[in-house]
């Protein structure tokens, strides 16, 4: 009886086990979400545009040091208590798309003021919110 139930165990869980993709996409939708929370909060806090940058297997913050609207985001964002450039990497197999680049404003709305639609992996959805830049 045991010996059946360990086999039946082994044919349904095995797989799962084995194939790490999954749990990989989902990290890093988590690490991408975890990025952009962090930028909207550093934009608020600075009143300072946070500009997000998205590749294919990165993404990058960046802050605009003046106070001008629309500037050049010329200055790195660090990661809390390291000195690193804040910058996510995905594994190619989780990539990001698309690929684009928008900013949030000094209170925390993403810039132009639209819905960004992120993708990771090719199925799990990462939005941003327009107007209040909630990150979901």
């Amino acid at each position: 009886m045991a010996l059946l139930i360990a086999g039946i165990l082994a044919a349904v869980a095995a797989p799962r086990l084995i194939d790490r993709e999954a749990f990989r996409v989902r990290g890093g939708a988590a690490e991408v979400r975890a990025a952009l929370r962090y930028a909207q909060k550093l934009a608020m806090a600075k009143n300072r545009e946070i500009c997000v940058a998205v590749a294919a297997t990165s993404l990058t913050l960046t802050v605009n040091p003046s106070l001008t609207a629309g500037a050049v985001c010329s200055q790195a964002v660090t990661r809390p208590g390291q000195g690193d450039p804040y910058v996510v990497r995905l594994p190619a197999s989780a990539g990001l798309t698309p690929a684009l680049g928008f900013r949030f404003d000094g209170q925390g709305r993403p810039s132009p003021n639209v819905n960004v639609n992120l993708t990771v992996g090719g199925t799990v959805p990462v939005l941003v919110a327009r107007e209040v830049g909630r990150v979901q």
